[in-house]
C-alpha cells in the first residue's frame, strides 16, 4: 500500500529514498514550469523514489571567500515547484526552506502559502550560510514551533558531518535539534566518508547512552564530471579529499568514476556504522545540466539504492504504479495490447518473486511510469 512521503521519513522501520533537484528560474511562465516538470518526471519514472526534494537555493553571501563557480540566478519558489511536480508525478517532495532569508512576517506569509495553497507537508529547515551575517528572518526554532502546530506537517534538518570533525559536537546538536521536532536529517553532499562513519557512531551511542531513539540520517550523494561541476560541490562546503578529485578529474570518464566512488563510500558507511542504531536513507542530487551528469545521478541512485536494501538482510523487489491513465507522459500507448514485461536488469529479484506474480506485481522496471518501492512482507 503507496504511503504519503511525510509517514514514509518518520516510519523508522524501513529506508527512504529522494532524488534532489532545484526549480526553473524565477519568472517562468506556468507551461514552462509544467513542462520542466514533466520533462525531469519522466527522465526519472524507473527510479523507485519514496518522493523528491526541492532545493531553496540563495545567493549565500559570506559562505566562502572563493568566487561562485556559477552564477547566482534567482529560481522559482520550491514550494510552488513542488506542487507542480506533484501534479505531474503524483509524488510529494520535501521542500528546502532557509528561514534566515526573509523576515519574520514575510516567512509566516510564505508558509501559509506553501501549506494551503501548495500541500506542502514535509519541510528541511536551514540557517543562515556564515554565522558571522546578521540575518532578518525568524530562527530554525521559532519556525520549528509554528511547524509542530501543524499536525499534518513534520520538517527535519541538515546535518553537516564535516563540522564534527572540527567541533567534535554534531552528534549534540542532532539531539537537540530532534527536540525541537525535527523527524530526519538530510546530509551535505559526500564526498569523504569518514567524518559521517564518526558521526553516525557517536550520534548512535549518544542516543543509547540518554536512551532516546535517534532519527533518520539521509545519506546524500551527487556525482561529478567536470571540473567546473567540482568547484561548485567545494564552494558548497563539501569536502572533498586531494586524492578523490585527482582521481576524478585525471579519469577518462569523470562522472563514470565518480559514480563509482561514491558507491565505495555508500557501502563503507554502511558496513562500518553497522549496529549503531541510527535509521538510514538515500538521497541523490540531480543538480546538473549536463545530459551525462544527470544520467549519472539515475545510475548513482540505483546502485545506492540496491546497496541500502541488501545492507538490510530483507527482501525486496520494486513494482510499477500507473500515475494517470488519463495522462500520457510517455510516447508509451496504454490502447496496444500488453507486450510481456521486461526482466529486471536493475534491482535484484527476490526470493518471494514468484508470490508476487501471483498477486499482480511486475517485478522490474519495464515500462514504468513511476515505480514505488514495497518490501515483500507488506504486500
Amino acid at each position: 500500500m503507496d504511503v504519503g512521503l511525510v509517514e514514509a521519513l518518520c516510519d523508522y522501520s524501513r529506508p527512504v529514498f529522494l532524488f534532489g533537484l532545484t526549480p526553473p528560474l524565477e519568472g517562468a511562465k506556468p507551461e514552462e514550469l509544467r513542462e520542466t516538470a514533466r520533462k525531469f518526471v519522466e527522465r526519472s519514472a524507473t527510479l523507485a523514489t519514496d518522493g523528491f526534494i526541492v532545493y531553496d537555493i540563495q545567493e549565500e553571501k559570506g559562505r566562502t571567500p572563493e568566487p561562485r563557480p556559477f552564477p547566482f540566478r534567482k529560481l522559482d519558489d520550491p514550494s510552488h515547484f513542488a506542487q507542480v511536480l506533484k501534479e505531474v508525478s503524483g509524488k510529494e517532495s520535501v521542500v528546502y526552506k532557509c528561514v534566515a532569508e526573509a523576515d519574520p512576517g514575510g516567512f509566516d506569509n510564505w508558509l501559509e502559502t506553501a501549506i494551503e495553497t501548495y500541500g506542502v507537508n514535509a519541510y528541511n529547515l536551514v540557517g543562515g550560510a556564515s554565522s558571522a551575517n546578521q540575518y532578518s528572518g525568524p530562527t530554525i526554532p521559532d519556525v520549528a514551533a509554528k511547524l509542530n502546530a501543524r499536525p499534518q506537517c513534520a520538517h527535519g534538518g541538515v546535518t553537516i558531518a564535516e563540522r564534527h570533525i572540527k567541533k567534535g559536537n554534531e552528534h549534540e546538536t542532532l539531539v537537540k535539534k530532534s527536540e525541537l521536532g525535527m523527524q530526519w536529517f538530510i546530509s551535505q553532499a559526500i564526498y569523504d566518508p569518514e567524518p559521517m562513519i564518526k558521526l553516525l557512531k557517536e550520534y548512535g551511542a549518544l542516543c543509547k547512552q540518554r536512551k532516546i531513539a535517534p532519527k533518520r540520517v539521509v545519506l546524500t550523494f551527487a556525482p561529478c564530471g567536470r571540473e567546473k561541476t567540482m568547484r561548485f560541490i567545494k564552494w558548497l562546503g563539501v569536502t572533498v579529499p586531494e586524492d578523490v578529485e585527482k582521481e576524478i578529474l585525471e579519469a577518462e570518464n569523470k562522472v563514470g568514476k565518480s559514480v563509482d566512488l561514491l558507491c565505495g563510500m555508500c557501502k563503507r558507511i554502511l558496513e562500518e556504522t553497522k549496529g549503531c542504531g541510527v535509521p538510514l536513507g538515500v538521497s541523490v542530487e540531480s543538480v546538473s545540466i549536463f545530459k551525462n551528469e544527470i544520467d549519472a545521478a539515475h545510475e548513482l541512485f540505483r546502485r545506492t539504492q540496491s546497496m541500502l536494501l541488501d545492507f538490510l538482510g530483507e527482501p525486496w523487489l520494486v513494482r510499477y504504479s500507473i500515475v494517470d491513465k488519463k495522462s500520457k507522459r510517455t510516447s508509451f500507448d496504454y490502447q496496444r495490447p500488453a507486450t510481456p514485461a521486461l526482466p529486471s536488469t536493475e534491482e535484484k529479484p527476490s526470493s518471494a518473486d514468484d508470490a508476487a506474480k501471483q498477486k499482480g506485481i511486475l517485478v522490474g522496471a519495464g515500462l514504468a511510469l513511476g515505480l514505488v518501492l514495497g518490501k515483500v512482507l507488506r504486500i
